[in-house]
């Protein structure tokens, strides 16, 4: 009932917030802009969280623990590589999620594309987001500094990194800087590889090289024993998604995130072209779901464990994924439109 009932307030206000803030932006003449909202949302919810324990704080489901390889996750809930302002994903671990990924990272520090870069979308009926923020971040280097400080450890539940590169090399180069941060730790981690971004220039090659994928994870595996999810692209033709699959059940500790964004140009999900910097960028929302269950489908046949990420939102993708053989639920959108679906989905497992 609690989560029922401030998931409407969540959802109302946002309705509110979001619709006074385009009024203002047409009147002063300036482009629709949904990135200032997130922002105030962010701001306000962090703000809630230091006398909000009614508001945020949810049980874990009970007996719902998932264990992949040597992590041990209290709830199949993820939180999938959209943000990593420590304020906001620390509300999404008291909701319930039972890990998280932080935001891919790159080598240098990137602004990331200009504003507007994130909107309001709609694919079939559905509601969603287009993106295209273009991955803004400090750098590996001052991520490397910080990561072992994160107050998001306190709750023992597994953080992915995401790892992003322009090249071969950066990935190689930014898993060292990683793994000599957390070396001298024991906090529960692992890897993922982002092959699938489309916010990058060269982001989506090793999910087209399979070989050189190969040859990456072969790699990184030399020394090196953290578990490693491999993100992969829902764009890629199903003949190649068999071929990661089956060159991931040859390595140890590898599992497989199966989806990302879809690309999209602004007109193509309700946008108005000048509203958005970009051609195109990374649609998200519950319409994807079809898609990320076939990539499932595909993926369970290799007999390692499946991360589902896209378009989940509802405890019916959640069984329906599982039935189909993932075990790990990703979510980013949904907990952007209404975080409140953390807990409503855990009262239902």
């Amino acid at each position: 009932m609690r989560a029922n009932i401030f998931s409407f307030c969540y959802r109302f206000t946002r309705f509110i917030v979001t619709k006074t803030l385009y009024f203002f932006q047409a009147i002063l003449f300036k482009p629709k802009d949904l990135e200032p909202a997130v922002k105030l949302g962010d701001s306000v919810l962090s703000t809630i969280s230091f006398v909000g324990t009614p508001f945020f704080n949810f049980p874990l489901p009970t007996y719902q623990d998932v264990e992949v390889f040597d992590l041990i996750f209290p709830s199949p809930l993820i939180g999938s590589s959209f943000k990593s302002e420590t304020s906001i994903l620390n509300i999404w671990l008291k909701m319930g999620l039972g890990g998280l990924i932080f935001k891919t990272i790159l080598k240098n520090p990137r602004n990331g594309n200009e504003q507007p870069r994130l909107q309001d979308a709609y694919l079939d009926g559905e509601p969603g987001l287009l993106n295209s923020m273009g991955l803004p971040g400090p750098g590996i280097d001052s991520f490397a500094q910080a990561i072992t400080q994160s107050k998001l450890w306190k709750y023992n539940r597994p953080l992915g990194i995401s790892i992003g590169g322009d090249s071969y090399k950066e990935y190689i180069q930014n898993i060292a800087k990683i793994q000599d941060a957390m070396l001298p730790t024991s906090f529960p981690f692992f890897y993922e590889i982002n092959i699938s971004c489309p916010n990058t220039e060269n982001g989506g090659t090793l999910g087209e090289n399979p070989k050189l994928l190969n040859d990456l994870l072969t790699e990184i595996r030399q020394g090196n024993s953290t578990p490693i999810s491999v993100k992969v692209s829902p764009e890629l033709s199903d003949e190649k998604l068999k071929q990661i699959g089956d060159l991931c059940r040859k390595h140890e500790k590898i599992f497989i995130n199966a989806g990302n964004t879809h690309y999209k140009k602004p007109s193509e999900v309700g946008i108005y072209p000048n509203d958005f910097s970009m051609i195109g960028g990374g649609f998200s929302g519950p319409s994807l779901f079809l898609r990320t269950l076939e990539m499932v489908k595909i993926f369970s046949e290799f007999k390692i464990p499946i991360l589902a990420t896209g378009g989940i939102s509802t405890i019916h993708h959640i069984n329906a994924a599982k039935q189909n053989g993932a075990v790990l639920f990703g979510m980013a959108t949904a907990l952007v439109l209404d975080p409140y679906c953390v807990p409503k989905i855990n009262s239902q497992l």
